[in-house]
């Protein structure tokens, strides 16, 4: 029903023929064989067999090659055909997705978030939701041509909607002492190390303090890598008030490969990031938070 109704909408959607063009980089697979990151290359042979997609591209570590082996996820968009989604072709799109879901996960055992699936007709609607635009110029393209056509649309609204959702997240975690939001084996992170076998669960916390940074800047106008975004945030805030940014940040720096065992949080984490996490995970969000209402 879904795949009808969006075969239906973007066929009727009349859309401006106002735009920019993009240049990609070319996926190069010398720079990713034989490394923490060969996946890639399964995922690049797979694309190449399918007619299902106009576009396949990879942004952030994956793309620049500065991954931590075991932290670093796989960010991608799949630009999808309007003939994919069509009754005939949607049992082959699935399968497809699924086979690259599957190679996707083994860059990280703790990969959080899917393959961000758009249809080629959006890229003429295009927010800075989940990728700004003006970044997209970082992106590699695992499949379709080196250029790409986007139309940006004003999706501040939705961003700031974004915000306050995480932070009223944190906040919500950090008054009942569990963080409801990824759970895996029906369980759910739990403050102080309250069950020490949830290290995809505290990942997920980790990686969404790291994002807000980029988040709380794009509400201000400021576009940036989120690799740029912690430096920024420095100039805004006390360096006390960002402490437990650093935590995690420090985390990330020192992960492992095999951090990710058996989803137990390791001893060395826990040294590292220290007590309470959930409650100071929702003092930074509320500081954040508050600094865009005065």
């Amino acid at each position: 029903m879904f795949a009808d109704h969006l075969e239906e909408a973007y066929g009727s959607w009349s859309l401006s023929s106002s735009n920019q063009k993009i240049k990609l980089d070319r996926f190069n697979r010398q720079e990713y064989e034989s490394t923490d990151l060969s996946a890639v290359v399964e995922i690049h042979d797979e694309l190449t067999m399918s007619n299902a997609f106009s576009h396949f591209l990879i942004h952030g570590s994956c793309a620049d090659l500065k991954i931590i082996s075991g932290w670093s996820d796989f960010d991608s968009i799949a630009v999808l055909k309007q003939e994919s989604l069509k009754k005939e072709n949607r049992g082959k799109t699935y399968d497809l997705c699924r086979r690259i879901d599957k190679m996707m996960r083994r860059i990280d055992p703790y990969q959080h978030h899917g393959i961000h699936f758009v249809h080629e007709k959006e890229l003429l609607s295009f927010p800075d939701l989940y990728l700004p635009v003006d970044l997209l110029a970082d992106a590699k393209c695992l499949l379709g041509s080196t250029h790409i056509k986007i139309k940006k649309v004003d999706s501040s609204a939705q961003e700031m909607s974004r915000f306050l959702g995480i932070v009223k997240t944190l906040k919500s975690a950090a008054t009942a002492g569990v963080l409801r939001h990824h759970a895996k084996d029906s369980k759910f992170l739990l403050e102080n190390y309250a069950d020490p076998n949830t290290m995809y669960q505290l990942k997920y916390l980790l990686c969404v303090v790291m994002l807000l940074p980029t988040l709380w800047l794009n509400l201000k106008s400021n576009y940036c890598r989120k690799s740029e975004s912690y430096e920024l945030l420095r100039s805004y805030f006390l360096a006390e008030e960002l402490e437990f940014l650093g935590a995690c940040s420090h985390v990330r720096s020192f992960w492992k490969a095999d951090f990710h065992k058996e989803n137990i949080i390791p001893s060395e984490v826990k040294n590292i990031l220290g007590e309470n996490y959930l409650a100071r995970a929702a003092k930074l969000a509320d500081l954040l938070e508050t600094s865009l209402e005065s």
